[in-house]
This record gives structure tokens, sequence and C-alpha cells, in this order.
């Protein structure tokens, strides 16, 4: 007679337990993973919210230009 019989393969309540465990450990590091990917990009774009929008905002104006220029020649 076998003092601890050899555990059998995990059934419903353990695989779901198992599953829960995975998706919450994935869901933990590729947030970590993404915050620090968010704090490189923004420490990246480099200057204030203010600084970084204006240089948006003048990128829209040359294309702006751009595609007006790009009108009139068709016409």
């Amino acid at each position: 007679m076998v003092p601890f019989p050899l555990q059998t393969v995990p059934g419903g309540p353990e695989l779901v337990i198992l599953a829960l465990s995975l998706v919450t450990s994935i869901a933990v590091a590729v947030g970590f993973v993404g915050g620090i990917g968010y704090f490189y990009l923004r420490v990246r774009s480099g200057g204030s919210v203010a600084e970084r929008l204006g240089r948006i905002e003048r990128k829209v104006g040359r294309l702006e230009a751009q595609v007006e220029a790009l009108e009139d020649g068709e016409e």
C-alpha cells in the first residue's frame, strides 16, 4: 500500500485557477513593459506638452501648405 498516491492530471478547477494565474501574470508583464515603453517614448520626444504640441501644429501647417500647393498645381 502506497501512503501517498501519485496525483493525477489536474482537473477542471485546477486548470481554471492555473489559466487565471497565467493570464494575470501576462497582463502584469505586458503592463510593465508598456509602461516602460511609454515612459521611454515620452522622455525621448523631449520638451513639455506645449512644446510638443507646437511642433505638431507647425508640422500640420507645413503639410496643409503642401496639400494646397499640390491642389493648385492640378488645376
